[in-house]
């Protein structure tokens, strides 16, 4: 059986990975540059902080949290914006994301370029940042030639690192999944420290509910109103040597809606530096696998006019969807949908703790990246194929030689489907659902 072709663009490094004199220079690649070679160079200002969320970053893609384990890598993504550095994690599992924000303070006013890059956290450059004490230099350069983290010891030697065709897909739906969640309980880190060993210590009750209170917070079995919920929280297991540096901790939730379990999100605030952790629904739940963004990219306009926001996100790396929607004289929907077709390529994520998109821009290719979704590219074949039809029930929908029925429930859709009954919306919309989508924007319609 043939493999399938690569999505991703393979990027040719020019030398391998070493140490040149103090510096542990690893072998990178950046489309922009502050100077002839690299799109940032200098010293950080809180050395432990970095080095604490280096680490915690190649722990999280090292991580695999299901009880049969698949190796896992140490490779954060690298983004330079113009302004701040953004470094991205996924875990082995798909289940647990990490992202580490390096603000222009902390950065001590260097200069940042635009750029983006996969790099490997090896065995050797890992004990040096172990060993990173907060009066210790560490200084960082990250470009084509290479990425340098000086720190007082240290070694790496990376080989070419491909960026995995999963963290497409899961970056992507991350992102999805961020974009309805708001601040629900705010603690300082002793606390934190508190809540992190309560729900990392009861594994045997896999999801739990939190719920704010005047001593912070109270557990709870019911999704009530406003609460958050902790899946398999012995994930979060990664923070804890973060949280004695943290100023605050701030948990954020989408709004309940019902279902068994929800996303989580955890923002851990330096001051000058920032690190959010997301938590999937459940250990066996990558965000990969969630479709949560085929509803937005129904809109039969997405792709041209993603083409035309990823131009302004050149200029502009930081955007939310108000100010998309005005800048670009489009409706609130349409700049979802656009915002939602660069997500699937990896060129947005979002920043719950800032409400606002930012700009990735991977290498990928872009003829091929419908592939990752098999359901958008089967609901499209469907309505080539003539097997849409709108009814005054609802829109009809023929697939394999059986019909569906689709038809609206609340604000959503829902379907006959057996699939839709097994997941009832919580995994992304049936490729049924996205097809009567595509129907209706194309000003075909059925019954309500």
């Amino acid at each position: 059986m043939s493999a399938s072709p690569s999505v991703v663009d393979t990027r040719i490094y020019r030398h391998a990975s070493g140490v040149v004199g103090d510096t542990v220079a690893l072998a990178t690649s950046a489309p922009d540059r502050v100077d002839g070679q690299t799109f940032f160079a200098g010293f950080v200002r809180t050395p432990r902080v970095v080095a604490g969320g280096l680490l915690a970053l190649a722990d999280i893609a090292a991580a695999d949290f299901r009880p049969v384990r698949s190796p896992g890598g140490r490779d954060p993504v690298v983004t330079g914006d113009g302004e701040r550095l953004r470094l991205e994690a996924l875990s082995a599992c798909g289940g647990v994301y990490g992202r580490l924000d390096l603000t222009a303070e902390e950065l001590d006013g260097a200069p940042v370029g635009r750029g983006v890059t996969n790099v490997d956290v090896n065995p050797g450059l890992y004990t040096a940042l172990t060993r990173v004490g907060a009066g210790d230099p560490v200084r960082l350069a990250v470009g084509e030639d290479e990425l340098a983290v000086s720190t007082l010891d240290g070694r790496v030697v990376e080989k070419r690192v491909p960026l995995p065709e999963r963290w497409l897909r899961g970056l992507a739906e991350v992102s999805a999944h961020a974009l309805p969640m708001d601040p629900r309980l705010e603690l300082r880190p002793g606390r934190a420290v508190a809540l992190l060993a309560e729900v990392s210590a009861r594994t045997g009750r896999r999801t739990r509910w939190l719920l704010p209170a005047a001593t912070g917070w109270r557990s709870t079995s019911r999704p009530d109103r406003g609460a958050i919920c902790v899946a398999d929280g012995y994930r979060l297991s990664v923070l804890r040597p973060l949280l004695p540096l943290a100023r605050t901790v701030t948990l954020y939730a989408p709004p309940v809606s019902g279902a068994p379990a929800q996303v989580s999100g955890w923002v851990l605030d330096f001051g000058t530096a920032r690190f959010t952790l997301l938590l999937s629904t459940a250990v066996q739940h990558g965000f990969a696998g969630d479709g949560q963004l085929l509803a937005d990219l129904g809109a039969g306009s997405a792709d041209t006019d993603a083409e035309a926001l990823n131009a302004l996100l050149v200029t502009d790396p930081v955007v939310d969807r108000s100010s998309v929607a005005e800048r670009m004289d489009w409706d609130g929907t349409r700049a979802t949908a656009a915002l939602a077709a660069l997500a699937t390529a990896g060129q947005v994520g979002y920043d719950i703790a800032a409400a606002s998109s930012f700009h990735r821009p991977l290498p990928y290719r872009a003829d091929l990246v419908a592939a990752l979704h098999p359901r958008l590219a089967a609901a499209r074949a469907l309505g080539a194929a003539g097997g849409v039809v709108p009814t005054d029930a609802g829109v009809e929908v023929t697939s394999g030689g059986s019909t569906y029925l689709v038809h609206r429930r609340g604000a959503g859709y829902a379907c006959t489907c057996a699939w839709w009954a097994e997941h009832q919306g919580l995994r992304g919309p049936c490729k049924h659902v996205v097809a009567a989508m595509f129907s209706e924007e194309n000003g075909v319609t059925g019954g309500a």
